[in-house]
Parts: C-alpha cells; sequence; structure tokens
C-alpha cells in the first residue's frame, strides 16, 4: 500500500512540475531529449479505493524545441482529471493513517 501511495505521490508532483512544460526548452541532443523523456514518464499505474477502480499515467515527449507532458487519468474506465486523482490519494493516505492508529491502539 506504501509503495502505491508513493507512486501516485510522485505521479502528481510530476504532473504538477510539467504544468506549464509546452513554454519549456528541451534538451538539445537528440540522447538528452530521450533520456529526459525516460525520466520523467510514468507508466500506468492502477488501484483500487473506496469501490472504484482508478488508473492513472504520465507521458513526457520532447521534440527538438519543446517539451510537452500529457497526463491521462480513468476512474471506473471513464476519464477523468488529475483532481480526482489527488483526492483518491487523500483518502487513501486518510485511511492508512487511521489503521496505522488502530493498530498502534491495539497494543
Amino acid at each position: 500500500m506504501d509503495e502505491t501511495l508513493n507512486k501516485i505521490e510522485n505521479l502528481i508532483a510530476t504532473a504538477e512540475k510539467f504544468r506549464s512544460s509546452y513554454f519549456w526548452k528541451a534538451p538539445t541532443s537528440a540522447s538528452a531529449r530521450r533520456s529526459y523523456e525516460k525520466r520523467y514518464s510514468i507508466p500506468a499505474l492502477r488501484w483500487e479505493e473506496g469501490g472504484h477502480s482508478y488508473a492513472a499515467s504520465f507521458g513526457v515527449s520532447c521534440s527538438a524545441q519543446n517539451v510537452y507532458a500529457k497526463g491521462e487519468y480513468y476512474r471506473d474506465g471513464k476519464k477523468t482529471t488529475l483532481t480526482t486523482i489527488r483526492n483518491s490519494l487523500r483518502r487513501m493516505v486518510d485511511a492508512n493513517l487511521i489503521s496505522a492508529y488502530e493498530r498502534g491502539q491495539a497494543k
């Protein structure tokens, strides 16, 4: 569960970082551009929370002049926004904290 939470947090942080990426200058060499794309692209993550299934991925591509970023977010197979993913993360973190607290109380 913690690994999933960390991956979702990373996806959200990357999406926030690349919010205005169209205006960034791309690396100059082709190998540097491919390396940049590989470093910041996040493959599809899938999880379930609150009776809903979620999927999210984030891709970065570079042309010779610009950097392009695209996030794809789904809830129950329907396209949604980053806000929905962020809210799901918040609920999972809250549930994880509550269950950790309850485990501590049980001792």
